[in-house]
């Protein structure tokens, strides 16, 4: 049995990491594992138990415990959470299973996992899909707000794991400087996308345009609107941008008019896909912070889905790498906007727009969760049967 620890989960939250969540448990079941998840009921007081998905309520003001968790009065904004899960689960766990704890940049789920251990004698593994926010990640912090250190919080918790997988090459090697003596059970795994779709269902719309898009969070951290200020400096304005998610509470997408920039709500899952098939030719990623090059964006394994050539505005690290290095695009650091005119002007030649595209076509299946699973379960079978 694993128990799969998790803040988020679709259809519960509505967001990419509940889906890559929701990916994960569906690919394990798959693979033969029996799986519980165990996640915070954030709407009532109740336990809600719907088949494999176990829901203990934490109805605490999420802001007021963010700021306990920062001036250290909290390890974390889920401690309450973690006190009341651990009395419900620990006459459930059983010495032979093995509880995933999984962290978005959380302590909450890995604390949990590592109190329960500790009581139980259970195998546990901790899968970072984000690395611990406010810990030091190759000497970076995320910002310069006020939040007490957490390099003793994390290393008294992952101390207690038998294996922790790193969502990027970038955090395992971050651990593994940090823990020299753990090197052999950090691992990395790339999630991959979920479904790998069938892109001859959809037929691609003529337009003598160029369509990007950027899709998913708009927020400080992406600042998606580098890609209006490139289209605003290129010469060439036989472009479309599109911007595909919820711009209301992000000012600096609004008030924009211009014909050639389309704003698009969030989409149900199959219409999104169908839309970008058969509408978009180039994806846009950006992250502008360099202690997030730590972190792989769900985006871009999405674009690999859809068969779409990418451009990267990215701190060094792992997906600038994989968009470069595989030859899915191109990917620049997220401040060097010449270097991105320059990459938008080269996408204008279909010649060079289609290579890339036959790359990704041919390539994309490797990117599956389906294919990066399989790394996983190999992984788990060997805590299962001897430990690391």
């Amino acid at each position: 049995m694993i128990w799969f620890l998790t803040r988020s989960l679709y259809p519960y939250q509505k967001t990419g990491g509940g889906q890559i969540r929701l990916g994960q448990v569906d690919a394990l079941k798959s693979l033969g594992w029996d799986i519980t998840v165990v996640m915070p009921n954030y709407k009532d007081k109740s336990i809600n138990i719907v088949r494999n998905v176990t829901q203990v309520p934490f109805l605490k003001n999420q802001r007021i415990s963010s700021i306990l968790e920062r001036i250290g009065i909290y390890e974390d904004y889920l401690d309450t959470w973690v006190d009341t899960t651990f009395d419900y689960l620990k006459s459930k766990i059983k010495k032979e299973d093995i509880i995933f704890s999984t962290s978005g940049g959380e302590l909450g789920m890995i604390k949990l996992g590592s109190v329960l251990k500790n009581e139980i004698g259970c195998k546990l593994v901790i899968n970072f899909h984000d690395p611990l926010v406010y810990s030091l990640v190759n000497g970076l912090k995320l910002d310069n707000k006020f939040h007490v250190n957490r390099e003793e919080q994390e290393f008294r918790y992952l101390q207690n794991s038998d294996l922790i997988i790193s969502s990027s090459k970038s955090n395992q090697i971050s651990l593994c400087n940090k823990y020299p003596n753990w090197n052999d059970k950090i691992k990395n795994n790339y999630f991959g996308y979920i479904h790998k779709i069938d892109l001859t269902k959809y037929g691609k719309k003529s337009s003598n345009k160029l369509k990007i898009a950027y899709v998913g969070s708009m927020g400080l951290l992406q600042k998606p609107e580098i890609l209006y200020n490139l289209y605003r400096k290129l010469k060439n304005k036989n472009i479309e941008i599109y911007f595909i998610g919820n711009i209301n509470s992000y000012s600096p997408l609004q008030n924009i008019s211009d014909k050639n920039v389309k704003f698009i709500d969030f989409m149900p899952h199959d219409e999104f896909l169908k839309f970008m098939v058969e509408n978009i030719d180039i994806g846009f990623v950006s992250l502008v912070n360099d202690y997030l090059g730590a972190c792989v964006p769900s985006k871009l394994y999405e674009y690999l889905n859809l068969g779409l050539p990418m451009i990267g505005a990215l701190p060094d690290g792992d997906g600038k790498n994989i968009i470069n290095d595989n030859g899915y695009g191109v990917a620049c650091r997220y401040d060097d906007i010449n270097g991105l005119i320059t990459v938008v002007e080269k996408f204008t030649d279909d010649d060079y727009l289609n290579n890339i595209k036959l790359n990704i076509i041919k390539n994309r299946h490797k990117w599956s969760m389906d294919e990066r699973i399989n790394d996983v379960n190999t992984l788990l079978k060997k805590v299962q049967e001897f430990g690391y």
